[in-house]
């Protein structure tokens, strides 16, 4: 999910709908589509699927989805590691004190065409 319109390199508007919180709290869907994102080796790489909800301050990736689509997730020492189906890093990201994974992903649109 991601609330910052720019990051979108294309949108699906007719996809429309809500996301529930463990909160029970709702948010609208407005569009879906892709986002491009730098990789740790300086390649770049798609995430499809992600909702636009202008109403999120903080994006957010779901682990179930990347599991679903074949990512690899691994969980060690308070580390979290992810790579793509082809085995290639995206990213490496340190627990906080409060248990929170903060995963900085640089997007790009502007390098759609590499």
């Amino acid at each position: 999910m991601c609330g910052d319109k720019d990051k979108f390199i294309e949108f699906d508007e007719a996809i429309r709908g809500n996301v529930t919180f463990t909160s029970h709290s709702k948010v609208s869907i407005k569009e879906k589509y892709m986002i491009l994102i730098k990789l740790k080796d300086g390649s770049y790489q798609f995430i499809g699927d992600v909702y636009y909800i202008p109403t999120v301050k903080s994006n957010m990736l779901s682990l179930g989805q990347l599991l679903k689509k074949e990512y690899e997730i691994k969980m060690k020492d308070r580390i979290l590691t992810l790579l793509d189906i082809k085995k290639a890093m995206i990213a490496k990201v340190d627990m906080t004190k409060n248990r929170m994974l903060l995963l900085n992903i640089e997007t790009d649109v502007s390098q759609m065409h590499v």
